[in-house]
């Protein structure tokens, strides 16, 4: 059975049969009665969901008033994508500390602020031939804020402040205010919960 939801808190389920258990650095052939202290490397990516709805505003444009095209390419698009690393300190046998962050991303309109990532990894053996493992995380930061655009609508409506994507819509220049993101990362909590048995 599969269940998993994004937002704003995740949870899976993952019955599977005939596998081998792998939760993070654990190993199967590893339950030890001694404490264990080590860290490993367990994640290194860049990108993210929001980082993946900065570039499809990347796509979008509008003609001016004077018939010139503007581009979002060059306002939407970051100097440095948002790139994560996590590593997992291993205090006992069956159990880790999760740890990390993330390095933000930055383009013309919009910023993703840096983040701090904290959880935990719990193992046990249920019997000789059933595992389960537990793995909770939780993002601190990561929100992403679109500036504005200063618009000019000549002598109706002067200049003003606008939500660059819409500048050329329909919509009054005040409204599209209301449709700049400010957001935290969709996946800023997380459970996932497997239990393992091999036949």
């Amino acid at each position: 059975m599969l269940f998993h939801r994004h937002l704003p808190f995740a949870v899976t389920w993952v019955f599977l049969t005939a596998m081998p258990v792998s939760a993070m650095a654990f190993q199967e052939t590893a339950w030890r009665l001694e404490p264990v202290t080590s860290t490993h490397w367990v994640e290194f990516a860049q990108g993210s969901e929001l980082s993946k709805l900065g570039a499809n505003y990347r796509a979008g444009g509008f003609e001016s008033a004077t018939g010139q095209w503007v581009g979002f390419e060059k306002w939407y698009r970051p100097k440095l994508v948002d790139t994560r690393a996590t590593w997992m300190t291993q205090l006992t046998p069956e159990f880790g500390v999760l740890w990390g962050g993330s390095t933000g991303e930055r383009a013309e309109k919009y910023t993703i602020s840096p983040s701090l990532k904290l959880g935990v990894v719990y193992q046990f053996k249920a019997t000789s031939r059933s595992s389960f493992s537990l793995k909770a995380t939780s993002v601190i930061g990561g929100r992403m804020k679109e500036q504005t655009c200063s618009a000019n609508y000549g002598d109706v409506g002067g200049v003003e402040q606008v939500n660059c994507r819409l500048a050329a819509t329909e919509i009054a220049p005040a409204d599209t205010l209301k449709y700049l993101i400010n957001t935290l990362p969709p996946d800023r909590n997380s459970v996932h919960i497997r239990y393992t048995f091999s036949f």
